[in-house]
């Protein structure tokens, strides 16, 4: 089990488990070495006060190698002083809630929100005894009244249940205010999919958009790139999402329990039924049968058609698949937005930078995203997809001790309930997965607790 050390104290000896590496005294012990996080609000959202240090900031660091933490509060400066801390690498996470009147009187600023969270989050920090500091800036993320309620990425068996046939998403209206989702955009995130710093990426292992986007920093900090883009149909009022109420996005809208033909007429069976999910009631669905025929590919053998079900618009796709799969390896991240079509229209075209004359990415300014969550493997081999002002940390399912025990699993990320207000379901919304989702058996319209 992991170790969690609370700095009540500062400054304070931390000691925790980490690789090897040069730091070593002279009996070939690792040698502490001190180090501090400081917190600053970020520049390009706050520059009135980005010079300034942010206090009682919950700080987190986490061991790369071991899992093992250390937690503490910022001081009046925004630092985090650690005496002696084992040298590694780390992931250093930041966590602050200001309330309404709290935010004018350190940002200067009006808000609508009682509560306003702000987050940010660094990770592969380097510690050693020639690196002794960090600055973590934080932001707040849009705080939007459509929250992604649940994400069914991992499948279900295989051979048993539906492979990945199950898949899909969940929105929740979060507001005491019925809200259309006409018009409401997906958006799926697939950068870098490991973290190996190479020429063409970040620190981080991200890819570095600057080299095929432009826009030197701003490209990496001011937008986030996909090549899945969907939109839900609708003139405007046609499809209400009641207070409290959630619509189901299905990559296929069929009762995955029982079996069915394919749309060869080949007899799809389902061994063990409870090992997924019954999709025939979604509010939508990603059938693909006639975009691929429009663009002259063949549709996917199991995409079938419920004509009871609206489908969702392809607004923009660039994968190979001729199916909304959720690519496992990959870990996709995910985001609702609304834009419209002229501003979409507008947006560019870019590669990544592994592949400058590859498959093209849709850029698209991160102002216009209501909610993101960062999707991860326990191991982290792949690097984070939305700024930590959207998502300041990342989800994944917990089973295992790896992402292959987590796959095909018929897990679901789901988001935590808050409250019920008069019968209104309200979610917890922090713009931190890791703090915001927890692991269930995907339950569409269902809940965590």
């Amino acid at each position: 089990m992991k170790r969690l050390i609370l700095l009540l104290i500062i400054p304070v000896l931390a000691l925790i488990g980490c690789g090897r590496d040069d730091d070593f005294g002279g009996n070939n012990e690792i040698k502490p070495v001190p180090f501090t996080v400081n917190i600053k609000y970020d520049a390009s959202k706050y520059p009135q006060v980005a010079d300034k240090g942010v206090a009682n900031v919950t700080v987190t660091l986490e061991n790369s190698a071991t899992g093992d933490k250390i937690t503490g509060k910022t001081d009046a400066n925004g630092d985090l002083k650690l005496n002696a801390i084992l040298p590694g690498n780390y992931n250093v996470q930041a966590e602050l809630q200001l309330s309404k009147s709290e935010y004018n009187q350190e940002i200067g600023e009006e808000t609508s929100y009682e509560i306003v969270h702000f987050g940010g989050l660094q990770e592969k920090v380097t510690i050693n005894a020639n690196i002794s500091s960090t600055i973590v800036r934080i932001s707040s993320g849009n705080l939007g009244d459509l929250v992604i309620k649940q994400y069914y990425y991992a499948g279900s068996d295989k051979n048993l249940g539906a492979n990945v046939r199950d898949q899909f998403i969940e929105i929740h209206n979060n507001s005491d205010q019925t809200i259309y989702a006409d018009g409401l955009y997906l958006v799926f995130l697939e950068g870098n999919i490991n973290n190996n710093v190479t020429n063409y990426t970040l620190p981080s292992g991200q890819y570095d958009w600057s080299l095929t986007a432009g826009g030197g920093t701003s490209a990496n900090t001011d937008y986030v790139y996909s090549n899945i883009f969907i939109k839900i149909p609708g003139s405007g009022s046609q499809y209400p999402i009641l207070p409290g109420k959630s619509i189901v996005i299905a990559q296929t809208a069929v009762n995955h329990k029982a079996p069915y033909d394919d749309i060869n007429g080949k007899s799809i069976a389902i061994q063990d039924p409870e090992k997924t999910v019954d999709l025939s009631h979604a509010d939508f669905e990603t059938y693909m049968g006639t975009y691929n025929i429009s663009i002259g590919k063949k549709p996917f053998a199991w995409d079938v058609q419920n004509i009871t079900v609206p489908d969702m618009l392809i607004t923009y796709w660039s994968i190979a698949s001729n199916d909304l799969i959720l690519n496992l390896n990959s870990m996709l991240g995910v985001g609702i937005l609304r834009a419209t079509d002229a501003e979409v229209a507008s947006w560019k075209k870019v590669a990544a930078p592994k592949d400058p004359s590859g498959t093209l990415f849709l850029q698209i300014p991160k102002k216009y995203i209501i909610d993101g969550i960062d999707i991860t493997d326990k191991e982290q081999k792949a690097p984070k997809d939305f700024p930590s002002d959207i998502d300041a940390s990342r989800t994944f399912i917990v089973n295992g001790q790896n992402q292959a025990e987590a796959t095909f699993t018929g897990l679901s990320v789901i988001r935590k309930t808050k409250e019920v207000v008069n019968g209104r379901v309200v979610l917890q919304d922090t713009n931190n997965s890791a703090n915001d989702f927890v692991t269930i058996k995907a339950n569409p319209r269902g809940y965590a607790n």
